[in-house]
């Protein structure tokens, strides 16, 4: 189930999980009913929706979608692993879309099961296409794709990383991974291996994640070795 962090300036909507109820884990449903009672419950104030899904129900996607898009105050959504399907188009009805460098954003044609007579079926058919039509609308009004590319695409079920929905105009905004966090992990093994080599250390990051020193040490992937 999604969480709200309130702060005073802004909020922030964790959507992790599936979109809707989720038949084996409570915890990972989010509801439209939920979502848009704590999100109108936030009175206007600047909102981070932070998405992690893989999707779910597309009625419930659609509920959730509009929550989002009748919000009075600024919304942001980040998605932070993947926004898949249904989470998709609700990660597209925020004002702005910042994605992860190492994000993801797929879209796809609706699918369900189906049973009965030729009837029956025929209208299933003709309900996944209307729907398909609805969800590649919004794709195409919220993004710099044409119409025609946006169904093609979801025919294909196709997978975005986050410079290609810059480039499509399905993001805003790409964050991406700073050095930082490998001096980090520099820092950490200095302060290990305080014998090891400088030059050794300084390889904790690198491409070649097997090196080997002269000196008696050996670096495989972030750990220092001494050789016997």
């Amino acid at each position: 189930m999604f969480r709200i962090k309130n702060e005073a300036e802004k909020a922030t909507v964790y959507l992790y999980g599936t979109i809707g109820s989720d038949f084996w884990s409570s915890e990972e449903s989010n509801t439209a009913k939920n979502f848009a009672k704590e999100l109108d419950g936030l009175k206007g104030k600047p909102v981070d929706i932070r998405i992690d899904s893989l999707g779910g129900d597309v009625y419930e996607g659609f509920a959730i979608a509009s929550a989002i898009q009748r919000y009075k105050g600024e919304t942001t959504a980040h998605i932070d692993g993947i926004a898949a399907s249904a989470a998709s188009y609700i990660a597209m009805m925020a004002d702005k879309v910042v994605m992860s460098s190492f994000a993801q954003l797929m879209i796809h044609d609706a699918w369900t099961y189906a049973q009965g007579n030729a009837q029956e079926l025929a209208d299933v058919v003709a309900q996944l296409a209307a729907l398909d039509s609805t969800i590649a609308g919004i794709i195409s009004s919220r993004s710099g794709m044409e119409l025609a590319d946006v169904k093609k695409a979801m025919d294909e079920e196709t997978w975005y990383t986050a410079d290609e929905a810059l480039e499509l105009g399905l993001a805003d905004e790409k964050v991406a991974t700073e050095k930082r966090v490998a001096d980090a992990l520099d820092r950490t093994l200095m302060g290990r291996f305080k014998h090891a080599p400088a030059d050794a250390i300084e390889k904790s990051h690198s491409v070649d994640t097997v090196a080997r020193s002269e000196e008696g040490f050996v670096l495989l992937g972030n750990h220092v070795y001494r050789k016997e």
